[in-house]
């Protein structure tokens, strides 16, 4: 595919920031952290509390390595403040008439769910934030952007909607109509951009080409599509951009943090076909990333956790909060672009800690085996699970659909030899594959929840069967 070209002149929003000096960059991170420390501690009893349990006040920090003095909070902390202290929890620091806006975190559970108070400034940097990925895409004044992630009181779609608006396009909130309806919308507007999960566009995709919807043709004026929420292929990258006939972007963000404060570049996600790297906002927040055993900074390219200490959320700050996010470290000026803050490395491969599934001792996380599964284009879906057959045998089976196209049975069997060797290759770890017919699993239209782990039950009905 050949990649429109974005000038220099038009792909920073926050041009001042993004490409301001390293030392220039660490300075305001002293300065933007201390500010935010001593806002914590004398307006917020929840900060006081923990900072004087740990020994430790604002005035210790006097360089930014000193950040690891202060203690850690996490997801299980905030809910638990909620609950002491509802509805918003003790750690409030300004007074009710200054907040503007509430996001909760997506969830099952009312209680589960972290409740986030914004004041009027900390809605300005998070939209500007996300401006700055719509500008790095090319988008300008007066372009559609095709919204197709709900509204509500999750961040996500909030952000991308008042940061298009920020930027001066025109976002377009479908999330109220049904797939069929999303595509005719899209396609009477030509849209220039689309926002979406990979999931959703993985299904958009499959009903725009069972309708015989030439997507290069129909979508001519495409600048970008940009994925949030959850990892994806290369292969899978790479055959959207061919389909669509645009660079497909990701961006990095959290409910928490209210900000997506790591981006793609004009380059996309998949440039000279692998994964890019996402452009932190070092100037919106200070991310540590931590070996998660020892607590200890990473090696730049090791693996680790981000740990982020917000500058912006005046209402309700977040102080070394951990994300339980897998992410790797890059140095500045790893891309030319002209962004100054570091990077993390490879877009498309943040995960979760806790999606990370062991299977016969070996870690398995699920986006590897996704990178096996969808290496063959002539796969559409796929289904993990994780037993204990009846003979007490741990069991790991890829249940998968064949696209609705004749395959006969040779070309078949030999696609499933060859996958096999590839998740055994990718994962070290051998998994019984089945076909079932095409339209039997799931299809997802926000995250993907592919894996199911019933190894609990397995075990009690192998105790039950050995009595």
């Amino acid at each position: 595919m050949e990649r429109k070209t974005i000038t220099k002149e038009n792909h920073h929003f926050l041009k001042e920031k993004e490409t301001m000096s390293i030392e220039d960059l660490k300075t305001l991170q002293f300065e933007k952290t201390r500010e935010t420390l001593e806002r914590a501690y004398h307006n917020s009893q929840f900060y006081r509390n923990i900072f004087d349990k740990a020994k430790v006040k604002p005035e210790d920090f006097k360089e930014l390595e000193d950040i690891a003095r202060f203690p850690f909070i996490d997801k299980l902390d905030l809910i638990k403040d909620q609950e002491n202290h509802p509805p918003f929890g003790s750690r409030v620091c300004v007074t009710p008439d200054k907040i503007c806006r509430i996001n909760i975190t997506s969830g099952t559970s009312g209680m589960g769910q972290e409740v986030h108070c914004h004041e009027e400034a900390s809605i300005v940097a998070a939209n500007a934030s996300t401006a700055s990925h719509f500008a790095a895409i090319g988008l300008q004044k007066g372009d559609l952007s095709a919204l197709l992630y709900p509204l509500g009181t999750m961040t996500g779609g909030m952000l991308s909607y008042e940061g298009l608006r920020m930027l001066g396009a025109t976002p377009m909130p479908l999330a109220v109509f049904n797939t069929n309806q999303k595509i005719a919308i899209m396609k009477r507007f030509n849209v220039h951009h689309i926002s979406t999960t990979p999931a959703y566009l993985s299904r958009i995709t499959s009903i725009c080409m069972e309708k015989g919807i030439h997507l290069k043709e129909t979508f001519s004026r495409l600048k970008g599509i940009t994925l949030s929420t959850e990892p994806f292929p290369v292969a899978w990258a790479l055959k959207m951009e061919d389909l669509w006939g645009t660079v497909i972007h990701d961006i990095y963000g959290s409910t928490q943090l209210n900000l997506n404060y790591a981006i793609t570049c004009k380059y996309g996600a998949v440039p000279d076909g692998q994964f890019g790297c996402y452009h932190l906002a070092d100037y919106l927040a200070l991310v540590e990333v931590l070996n998660k055993e020892t607590d200890k900074p990473v090696e730049l390219g090791e693996w680790g956790e981000p740990v982020v200490t917000t500058f912006s959320r005046k209402a309700m700050p977040l102080i070394r909060f951990r994300s339980n996010d897998r992410v790797r470290l890059l140095p500045p000026e790893c891309c030319d672009c002209g962004r100054m803050s570091r990077s993390l490395w490879e877009v498309g491969t943040v995960a979760r800690y806790d999606d990370m599934i062991k299977i016969k001792a070996t870690n398995v996380w699920p986006q590897t085996v996704d990178e096996a599964v969808f290496s063959f284009d002539e796969i559409e879906e796929y289904n993990g699970n994780v037993f204990i057959d009846n003979s007490g045998r741990e069991v790991a089976k890829v249940s998968f659909e064949f696209k609705n196209a004749a395959l006969d049975d040779t070309t078949k069997a030999t696609i499933i030899n060859k996958l096999g060797y590839k998740i055994k290759e990718l994962t070290l770890v051998t998994m019984q594959l089945e076909e079932v017919p095409y339209g039997t699993l799931p299809r997802f239209e926000y995250k993907v929840r592919r894996w199911t782990d019933e190894r609990v039950p397995g075990l009690e009905r192998v105790k039950f069967i050995e009595k």
